[in-house]
């Protein structure tokens, strides 16, 4: 029951988000905007969705995830994007309890966070040397904004702490601060978006939180 929940949500989101895409396009069309942006629905997404001009500092994030797990009765699963959504929505969960904590659920605040989701080797650019390779491997980049009462350190430590109860979570994982739109672009990047049909099945929309965008 709570896997279809999940996958309703996921794909009301969707159909909102798409629906709100072609009103932006529409709306681009008819004003001042470049026509690389008009003329292309993706570059409309990027430049309204993932907008984080009115954010503060925000950190960059990647998050791995492990490839199979032993299940209780011994079997190995083996993983691919559906969980690898339900992980990502576990983990902020976990970090947005930490930060506001009743006032998450409660009243629904949380960190503005841009989620995209990726198979294949985790990039030099993403993690430290010794860190990189694992060609195929599932992982996850994203922009989470600092909120006002915390220090980058304070955030990553509890990123780190939050990843390693996710079940699907993996050890290696890179957590920076003073990212900026650079890490916006690396982030949509299109090599490694070979395991979707489009570009926008990469986004992990149930989970991205960007309200200034949303309104």
């Amino acid at each position: 029951m709570a896997a279809y929940r999940l996958r309703n949500n996921k794909s009301r989101k969707v159909w909102d988000f798409l629906s709100r895409l072609r009103g932006i396009t529409s709306e681009m069309n008819t004003n001042h905007y470049s026509p690389e942006v008009r003329s292309d629905p993706i570059e409309c997404a990027k430049s309204h969705f993932f907008d984080t001009s009115s954010w503060g500092a925000f950190c960059d994030v990647t998050l791995t995830l492990k490839q199979a797990r032993q299940s209780d009765t011994g079997v190995w699963i083996k993983i691919d994007d559906y969980p690898c959504r339900q992980a990502f929505r576990h983990f902020m969960n976990l970090v947005n309890t930490e930060v506001y904590g009743p006032a998450f659920r409660r009243h629904g605040k949380r960190l503005r966070v841009l989620p995209v989701l990726e198979k294949g080797e985790v990039r030099a650019r993403a993690l430290r040397p010794w860190e990189c390779g694992a060609s195929g491997r599932w992982h996850i980049h994203c922009a989470i904004e600092l909120p006002s009462h915390f220090d980058a350190i304070t955030l990553e430590n509890m990123i780190r702490e939050c990843w390693a109860k996710v079940e699907w979570g993996h050890g290696r994982i890179l957590v920076r601060d003073g990212a900026n739109a650079g890490w916006i672009d690396y982030m949509l990047k299109d090599r490694q978006k070979s395991e979707f049909d489009g570009f926008l099945d990469c986004i992990i929309i149930e989970s991205l939180h960007n309200p200034i965008a949303d309104a």
